[in-house]
C-alpha cells in the first residue's frame, strides 16, 4: 500500500488540475489552451475520484489493547446502569 502522504499530496495535485483546467476553459485567448483545460480538468476529476477513494494505510495494532479498536479509533463505552460496557 501507498503512504498516506504521498496519497494527499496526489490529491493536492489533482485539485491544482481541476483548478487549471477551470481557469484554461474560462480564457478567450486561444482554442488551444481551451482544449488542454477540458483535458487537464477530465485528468484531475478522475485523478482526486481515484486518490479519494483509496484505502487508508493504518499501521498494525496490537491485540488485547484496550485503547484503540482495529480501525484506530477508542473504543465506544455504553453505561448501563451503574456499570460501563466497552465494545470491542
Amino acid at each position: 500500500m501507498l503512504s498516506g502522504r504521498f496519497g494527499q499530496v496526489m490529491e493536492a495535485l489533482a485539485i491544482l488540475l481541476i483548478l487549471l483546467g477551470i481557469v484554461f476553459l474560462c480564457q478567450p485567448f486561444s482554442q488551444d489552451l481551451y482544449r488542454i483545460g477540458f483535458k487537464m480538468l477530465v485528468a484531475g476529476w478522475l485523478g482526486l475520484t481515484i486518490w479519494s477513494h483509496r484505502r487508508a494505510v493504518r499501521p498494525k495494532i496490537a491485540e488485547g489493547n484496550p485503547q484503540v479498536t482495529i480501525d484506530g479509533h477508542p473504543p465506544i463505552e455504553v453505561v448501563l446502569g451503574d456499570r460501563s460496557v466497552a465494545s470491542k
